[in-house]
């Protein structure tokens, strides 16, 4: 069942930027990974996330999103809010 996933973490569109360009996922998409979007509100950055599974979200933070955030200097604490999905459209 897809998931929504949104974050909230409180760091700039600096450190966003630093930690996107090394993740990379305009070119490279992790497995399960079905949309990604990011804005920053009030000096904190807001990420939506929608996946296929939960699994696919755990293993992408595990192997990509801890270590990129620890070696950009990002905080590591997030709030972190998981959905699943009733009903999905993807033109």
């Amino acid at each position: 069942m897809p998931i929504l996933r949104i974050s909230r973490r409180q760091t700039g569109r600096e450190v966003y930027d630093a930690a996107a360009a090394r993740i990379d996922l305009d070119r490279k998409h992790p497995l399960g990974l079905i949309m990604h979007s990011a804005a920053e509100i009030d000096g904190a950055m807001l990420v939506a996330q929608v996946w296929e599974s939960e699994d696919y979200l755990r293993r992408y933070e595990e192997e990509q999103l801890k270590p990129v955030l620890e070696a950009v200097g990002a905080p590591m604490e997030a709030a972190v809010s998981i959905f699943e999905l009733h009903h999905l459209v993807t033109p």
